[in-house]
C-alpha cells in the first residue's frame, strides 16, 4: 500500500488536483452559461493552471538547473516539458481574446514569482497583494476564459457571476492564508497576520454570505440547493482552519470542494 501513498501524494504535490479543481470550476462555468468546451479546450484548462502552480512551487529550481535533483524530477520535468509544447500548440489555435487572457495570467504567475524590474519584491510581496492575486487569476481561468473558448461575449451578468467567484476563491484560499501565517514573512500581511485567526474567519463568513446573497438576487434559477451545499461546506472548513492542520487539510480536502460542486451539478443533471 506503500505506493498507493506516494502515488496520492504526487498527486497533490505535483498539483494535479489543483489542475482539476479548476477544470471543475470552468465547467461549473460553461454549464450554468450553456457555453461548450471541446475537450481539447478542457485539457487546456487543466494544464495551464498544472503548469502555473508547478512553476510558482518549484521556479527556484528550474532556474537554478536542479530539477533533476528533485525526487523523482527528471519524469516530472520530462513530463512537464511535454506539456509546454502541447500547450503551446493548442493554445496558438485558440480565438485571440482566449490567447490575451492566457498571456495575461502568464504575465500574473511571472509576476507573482520573479521581481519587477527595479525592484526586490515580486507581486506577492507586496502588502496584502497575495490573496487578490490568486482570486483574480482563478476567475481569469475559469470564467473569462471559458466565456471566451466558448465564443461569448461576457455581459454584465458574467461580470456578476466572475465577482462571485472571486468571492468563493477568496473564501477558499484563507484556509491555505492560516496554514502559512506562522511560515508567510510578516510583511505579506496576509488576512490572518493582520487581523488574527479568528477575525478572518468572521471576515471569511460574510464574504461567503455576500456569494450566496448574489446567487439569491442574480441566478436563483440556476442550482440555488447545491450552491448553499457548496458554500456551507466551504464554511465549516473555514471554520475548523487552525495553524496546525493535517498534511492534506488545505491541499487536498479544501482544495476538492470545487471537484465536489461540479459533482453535484452533474448529479443534479442526471436525476
Amino acid at each position: 500500500m506503500v505506493w498507493i501513498s506516494k502515488l496520492f501524494d504526487n498527486y497533490v504535490k505535483y498539483n494535479i488536483h489543483v489542475g482539476l479543481a479548476v477544470l471543475a470550476l470552468a465547467l461549473i462555468t460553461a454549464m450554468d452559461f450553456n457555453l461548450y468546451l471541446p475537450f481539447s479546450h478542457q485539457l487546456i484548462l487543466f494544464v495551464a493552471p498544472f503548469l502555473a502552480y508547478n512553476f510558482i512551487k518549484f521556479h527556484l529550481f528550474i532556474i537554478a538547473g536542479i530539477g533533476s535533483k528533485i525526487k523523482g524530477g527528471m519524469i516530472f520535468f520530462g513530463l512537464t516539458i511535454f506539456m509546454i509544447i502541447w500547450f503551446v500548440g493548442e493554445g496558438l489555435q485558440l480565438p485571440f481574446s482566449s490567447l490575451i487572457i492566457l498571456l495575461l495570467t502568464l504575465l500574473l504567475v511571472l509576476l507573482y514569482c520573479l521581481p519587477l524590474p527595479g525592484f526586490t519584491l515580486n507581486f506577492r510581496g507586496f502588502k496584502g497583494l497575495k490573496i487578490h492575486l490568486v482570486a483574480l487569476s482563478w476567475v481569469l481561468t475559469t470564467v473569462f476564459l471559458p466565456f471566451s473558448m466558448g465564443g461569448q461575449e461576457i455581459n454584465d451578468l458574467g461580470l456578476v457571476y466572475g465577482f462571485q467567484r472571486y468571492l468563493f476563491v477568496l473564501v477558499a484560499t484563507l484556509p491555505f492564508e492560516i496554514r502559512d501565517m506562522k511560515s508567510d514573512d510578516s510583511h505579506l500581511s496576509t488576512w490572518p497576520q493582520k487581523w488574527g485567526i479568528r477575525n478572518t474567519k468572521i471576515l471569511g463568513t460574510i464574504l461567503l454570505s455576500a456569494f450566496v446573497g448574489l446567487e439569491l438576487i442574480y441566478f436563483p434559477l440556476l442550482d440555488l440547493t447545491t450552491t448553499l451545499l457548496v458554500a456551507g461546506v466551504l464554511t465549516i472548513f473555514l471554520i475548523k482552519s487552525k495553524a496546525e492542520q493535517s498534511k492534506y487539510f488545505s491541499s487536498f480536502w479544501v482544495e476538492a470542494i470545487p471537484i465536489l460542486w461540479l459533482l453535484l451539478k452533474v448529479f443534479n443533471l442526471v436525476i
